[in-house]
């Protein structure tokens, strides 16, 4: 039995959204009061369509279309801005993320109005990051990023191996990767992440390591190793691939040749550099109440209790359709589309964002959030004790080694049925 079964990255999936309706920011704007506050910005334009992407984007788009984007964008967040000033609430964002799709795939004069408008909107930090590929990578666009503070820059590498990348749909190359990893050293970033994809059907344990020691030569301060999923809708999906039967093998030995190479892994997939990784669980704080505010179709805001986003669409037909709908959107400040959570989900989104976390579970903090206890709201965490996947360390649940190699397996437990009855419906 296969222990890849979901990705937990937040919740309640996007899948589970639906209509909302006599929804507004103002009814949520209090929650961005402050400068803790993320702004997220999506640029669901790429190059091409991954093999395995269910995000929302769409390939190859001319510059017309995307021109209009950046407008609507700019429109939305004069909107945001208006209700701000209408509901006397000062919005600050601390932290800034550009995400897609493929963020590098705008002009150069799209990417600095992007970092324009969010710095209109009340972006006053120093911790910008930015998505990247290969072919998108040049100097002239990480000038840019520089020159916008950009501390953090992610590329997905996948693989350096020329087949696995073709599998994947990807249409970079070995060489691509080079260059642009040499353009981003060159650069100078703070903390530069590089993905690498493993489960590829027909890759081998001698190819994954060769891809592991080439990324391993430009000295990551992170890297993201992901189990490939082949989701419906997906380019993969319609060529009837299978993930490879020996992803769980893979990721056995992907683990420890980290750690013994200087990684520390703070999750199932994140890897980051162990002088770092100590400072990162130090200063860490438990995730779950984050807020957010997005801009652009596809991005998801977190304020309070309310997640909301447009519709989830994978297919290029019904992704085009929905971001038309958004650049003919007249009121941006109605939330049509997302989910409420009630004190249930809020407990199961705290769990599952914190427990398969290297930081894991402080139980006087869950007593004092909900007022009740871990163990007794979720009696599955001691099954999870007993098969050694959790252990106390202290007043703190944490999740051991093995855990760790099962957290696609065991997150998913924690979903209540009726996100589980939307998510499948």
């Amino acid at each position: 039995m296969s222990i890849y079964n979901q990705y937990m990255y937040s919740y309640p999936h996007k899948l589970a959204y639906g209509k909302l309706e006599n929804v507004n920011l103002s009814d949520y704007v209090k929650y961005l009061n402050g400068n803790d506050n993320t702004l997220y910005i999506h640029i669901p334009f790429c190059e091409g369509k991954c093999g395995y992407c269910n995000l929302f984007s769409l390939a190859g788009q001319k510059s017309d279309l995307v021109d209009t984007y950046i407008n609507s964008i700019s429109n939305q967040a004069k909107q945001y801005k208006e209700c701000f000033r209408e509901n006397n609430i000062d919005v600050k964002f601390s932290d800034l993320v550009l995400g897609g799709g493929t963020p590098m795939y705008l002009s150069c004069e799209n990417l600095q109005r992007i970092f324009d408008i969010a710095k209109d909107m009340g972006y006053i930090g120093q911790n910008a990051v930015v998505e990247t590929s290969p072919r998108q990578t040049t100097m002239d666009k990480l000038r840019i990023l520089k020159n916008n503070n950009v501390k953090r820059i992610s590329i997905g590498v996948q693989s350096f191996n020329e087949s696995e990348l073709t599998t994947l749909n990807r249409i970079h190359t070995p060489d691509h990767i080079r260059t642009a990893m040499e353009a981003i050293l060159k650069t100078g970033f703070d903390c530069v992440n590089m993905d690498i994809i493993y489960g590829i059907p027909n890759q081998t344990m001698e190819s994954l390591k060769y891809s592991i020691d080439e990324a391993l030569k430009y000295n990551p301060d992170e890297l993201f190793v992901y189990p490939l999923y082949i989701k419906k809708d997906t380019y993969l999906y319609n060529k009837n691939a299978r993930v490879n039967p020996m992803a769980e093998e893979m990721y056995r030995f992907i683990r420890p040749y980290f750690i013994e190479r200087g990684y520390i892994g703070l999750s199932m997939r994140r890897f980051v550099k162990k002088e770092k990784a100590i400072s990162c669980i130090n200063q860490s704080k438990s995730c779950g109440f984050d807020t957010t505010l997005s801009l652009g179709c596809g991005g998801r805001s977190y304020l309070g209790n309310l997640h909301f986003c447009n519709p989830y669409k994978v297919k290029q037909s019904e992704c085009k359709d929905e971001l038309m709908k958004f650049i003919s959107t007249k009121d941006y400040c109605k939330i049509n589309h997302g989910y409420i959570l009630d004190d249930d989900e809020q407990k199961r989104r705290f769990v599952i964002k914190n427990i398969l976390f290297a930081t894991g579970i402080n139980l006087d903090e869950y007593k004092k959030r909900f007022n009740g206890n871990l163990i007794s709201d979720f009696p599955i965490i001691n099954e999870w004790i007993t098969k050694g996947y959790v252990k106390y360390v202290k007043n703190i649940i944490k999740i051991t080694e093995e855990g760790v190699i099962h957290s696609d397996e065991i997150g998913p437990l924690l979903m209540s049925e009726e996100v589980k009855c939307k998510m499948y419906k």
